[in-house]
């Protein structure tokens, strides 16, 4: 794949997080075996994925997310973004983050999250 069609694969992947998304793209976006890291956590494959998603939704509130910048070639793509949003209880939170995406046969394989909330 391009490196613009790896690009549109992780912003398409990006907006999975967001509420108004009904994640049934998943299996087009992610491999079969697909491995999320996020710090000691791990999420295994599309329903791995679905259910981390379903549990930060679950929390209620709003999120709103972002890409900053995109930098890659045909098989890796570093991911620069930002949340914020409003908690139900009125908590307030923003933060940025750096993922490493990597991707094999126009699907997510893996990828690595660092994620850091400003105070």
């Amino acid at each position: 794949m391009s490196k613009e069609m790896n690009f549109q694969l992780v912003r398409r992947f990006a907006r999975t997080v967001t509420s108004d998304d009904d994640l049934s793209s998943l299996e087009e976006i992610l491999a079969p075996d697909f491995v999320g890291h996020k710090g000691r956590e791990e999420f295994h494959g599309p329903d791995g994925w679905r259910q981390h998603v379903l549990d930060i939704r679950s929390q209620g509130g709003e999120i709103e997310t972002g890409v900053d910048e995109l930098l890659g070639d045909e098989s890796l793509v570093a991911e620069r973004w930002w949340a914020r949003g409003r908690a139900e209880d009125g908590e307030v939170f923003h933060g940025h983050g750096i993922t490493m995406h990597r991707i094999v046969n126009g699907r997510l394989q893996e990828n690595w999250e660092i994620y850091q909330p400003e105070t």
